[in-house]
């Protein structure tokens, strides 16, 4: 039930805004539309399905902890 509903709101959204980004020439903007709409879709799909999906904090305390770690130890 709850991909049918993901599916139907995407389409909808699509319905609505891709005809007047098109009539209106912006292709930039659809582009930047499409992927956040995708991405957005791909997590709601993950979540109806019940499949875990990493974290993104997860990823930044990775990558900017050893940062703070050594700007820490400069300030000291």
């Amino acid at each position: 039930m709850g991909l049918v509903l993901i599916v139907i709101v995407v389409a909808v959204i699509i319905a609505i805004e891709v005809p007047l980004m098109w009539k209106n020439k912006l292709i930039k903007e659809l582009w930047v539309f499409s992927f956040l709409l995708l991405l957005g879709t791909y997590f709601g799909v993950m979540n109806a399905l019940h499949i875990q999906v990493s974290n993104p904090l997860g990823w930044m305390i990775f990558i900017y902890k050893p940062v703070s770690d050594m700007v820490g130890a400069w300030l000291s």
